[in-house]
């Protein structure tokens, strides 16, 4: 792919993503897209397919982001309590800001009625990108520093334990903690996690 073609299609899913934030999926058409980004409707549908394809073109971009935050390096300057306190600051920092907030919103309501968006989310999202910390956790049982168990258990329990109440609040519209009330409850989430699978 050419860069200015990358280029183009990264604009077209930023505008599109602004606009389905601001108006909603449905109350957003692609004429709207085209006179902020430029182009055509030809364009959308060569790079796109049509507007579904962008809605998974801008969830596809959401996942990205989110895989940023899994696929970390082991840190050998840095203890385990360390490295997961860095992660789950990182994980809730992202989770939680207005774009991926929005985004999942409108991925809930579409994927209610649309099963191929649902899987294409699960299979790109949760399902893949998991596996770094999966394979992180792994790593640490073997090392004697967590005990040994099944690393998606392990994985599951810590994902829970960080996402806690806030993420389904903050889904409901309550207001995101301070970033002090978000450490602290990482701080919390990580002790609870580690006392659990202390060797």
């Amino acid at each position: 792919m050419r860069p200015s073609t990358k280029l183009k299609q990264q604009k077209i899913i930023e505008v599109a993503t602004q606009l389905f934030l601001e108006q909603g999926y449905h109350q957003t058409n692609l004429d709207q897209i085209i006179e902020q980004c430029g182009g055509s409707k030809q364009t959308i549908y060569s790079y796109f397919g049509d507007k579904r394809g962008l809605l998974t073109a801008v969830i596809g971009r959401c996942i990205e982001e989110v895989e940023a935050i899994f696929n970390f390096k082991n840190d050998d300057n840095k203890n385990l309590e360390q490295q997961l306190i860095q992660f789950g600051t990182n994980y809730l920092d992202t989770i939680l800001s207005p774009t991926l907030l929005n985004t999942f919103r409108i991925l809930l309501t579409e994927s209610q009625h649309d099963q191929e968006l649902a899987d294409f989310y699960l299979n790109h999202g949760p399902y893949r990108i998991t596996n770094y910390l999966r394979q992180f956790l792994l790593s640490h049982m073997e090392q004697g520093h967590l005990k040994n168990g099944d690393p998606s258990v392990a994985c599951n329990h810590l994902l829970s334990l960080l996402k806690g109440y806030i993420q389904h609040e903050v889904l409901f519209g309550v207001k995101v903690p301070p970033k002090a009330v978000i450490r602290q409850h990482v701080q919390s989430a990580v002790d609870c996690f580690l006392n659990g699978y202390h060797p």
